[in-house]
Order: C-alpha cells, then structure tokens, then sequence
C-alpha cells in the first residue's frame, strides 16, 4: 500500500441520498452495489442511510442483492434523536451481506448529547454531531459514553464550509481528548479551491476544504502538532504542495510514512460523507494519486 492509498483506504462514506445528488433509494443502493464490485471499492466506506427510510433501505437491498455471492454492504445509519428507537431500529435489520458499522447523531448542545447516549441501547458508537464552538462542553460528554464526534464541512451554502480556525479547534479537541470523528459534506475535491455548490448550471461557488487538507491535518493534530500547523495544512490550495510516493507524503515541511497515515485513520480520522464517491476518486486519479 502506497500513501495515497493508505490515506484514502475506505475514506468515502456514500452520501447519494443527499444534497447536492438527492437520488431515489433505488439510484443510490444500484450505484452502492456498482462500486462495491468495481476497481475503485478499496476507496469505499458505508452506505448512509437516515433511519426513517430503513424500511425502503431494506426493500431496494433485497431487490437488488438476491445472489448467493453478494459483497458485504457497510452501512452507517443516521439517527433520528430518539436514541431507544433508533436502536432497535438498527437491531431489527438484516445481517449476512449487510452490516451496521455506525451510527450518527445531531445534536444542538451537550445536555442534548448526553439524553441521547444515556439512552442509547446499543454496542455501536455513535458519531455525535454537534455546533462549531461547544467542542469543550461536548468532547468530555462523548468520551464517557465512548462516543465519536462528527464535523460538518461544508453543504450547498457557502456559509456551511467552516473556516480553517473552526475545523483546525475541532481537530485538536478531538485529538487532545482522543476521540475518533468523521466528516460530512463539502469534500467532494482533493485539495481546497473554489467550486460550484450545486450541479446546476447556475450554482453559486464557495471555497471548499480539500479531503487531502482535512486528512492531513487530522494527522498533524493526532501527531501534537501546533495549531498553526493545522491551518497552514488546511488552508493549501495547490495540489503540489503534496508529494505522495510509495512510502509517505510530504506537505509544508511535514512528512507521513504509511503506517502513521493507516493507524491515524484507523484511530482516528475514520472517514467523510460524500453525495459522491467518482468525484473524490476522479480527482485523486488526475493528480496521479490514486
């Protein structure tokens, strides 16, 4: 396994129920199916499905995997708040070539967290979503009931995309309490630029995070790294700024072996939501990473 590799090793979590795609359950379970059986599966995580279409989740599974060689579909639910419900919900789906890896949750602050995991009947950590600037109310929360964080990065409003600051605290709260998180949103691209926030013609255009910014970052705040550090990771915007070989990438002065990149991820920067897993992998091949 090469860097690039190691870094992007199951990093999308499939999002094509979401903004900006919106497709049916039927679109996005087919295109899920396709990419678990293409060139391209070692980059794929789970299948995000909200709670409240389980049942239709269920249904376009059953129509479209009915073979006796099926790959294992990963799935990660997101909840609806009420967390006993939410759990035998999960409980009550089928095993064999499906399985729920996480769970995630919104939340507006940590009283809401704490009802949330307190009632949580379940083995799986969930990833707690929460508000930019309440991490240190939230984080002791999450890490007595052994839960994960969540950040937002992005969404089809230029005001959704954090600024390096906000994402670069996040970052080091949850490395300094040693909690795992994911993203969501707005990392469609490897690198930060501007892009259009829709597939509509029209689409206003917003600066957007880079996965490689994110991830590397990530690194550099799990490693101790300064904050300045983690900013000036996230606020790149040239794609040769990164140097990815077989053994490590080298960015600003900083450089990540392979096994630093692998167990970062593992216990730490788990994966992103994504309405598009072709996007991310396109780009990556363009660069001549992937």
């Amino acid at each position: 396994m090469n860097a690039a590799r190691a870094l992007m090793a199951h990093l999308v979590d499939y999002a094509g129920l979401f903004p900006p795609a919106g497709l049916d359950m039927l679109t996005a379970a087919r295109r899920y199916r396709e990419y678990l059986a293409g060139e391209d599966r070692w980059a794929l995580g789970r299948f995000v499905v909200p709670a409240a279409k389980l049942a239709e989740f269920e249904k376009a599974f059953e129509e479209l995997c009915c073979g006796e060689h099926e790959p294992v579909w990963r799935v990660s639910v997101l909840a609806s708040g009420d967390a006993p419900c939410d759990a035998r919900a999960v409980a009550d789906l089928p095993r064999g070539a499906m399985t729920v890896e996480s769970v995630e949750v919104k939340v507006g602050n940590a009283q809401d967290a704490e009802r949330f995991l307190s009632n949580w009947e379940s083995e799986l950590p969930p990833y707690v979503e929460f508000p930019s600037g309440v991490a240190e109310a939230m984080l002791p929360v999450l890490a007595r009931f052994g839960a994960r964080a969540k950040i937002r990065t992005g969404g089809v409003a230029a005001e959704a995309f954090p600024t390096t600051d906000v994402v670069a605290d996040f970052l080091l709260a949850c490395a300094r309490q040693r909690i795992a998180f994911k993203a969501t949103a707005g990392l469609h691209h490897a690198v930060r630029a501007s892009h259009k926030l829709t597939y509509e013609v029209d689409s206003a255009r917003a600066t957007m995070h880079g996965f490689a910014n994110v991830f590397l970052a990530a690194i550099l705040a799990w490693r101790g790294e300064k904050k300045q550090a983690i900013v000036d990771t996230l606020a790149l915007a040239q794609a040769s700024a990164f140097t990815f070989n077989e053994e490590s990438v080298q960015w600003l002065g900083f450089e990540a072996g392979v096994d630093e990149i692998a167990a970062t991820r593992r216990d730490f920067a788990t994966s992103y939501g994504s309405c598009s897993f072709t996007e991310p992998l396109e780009e990556a091949r363009r660069l001549g990473w992937a």
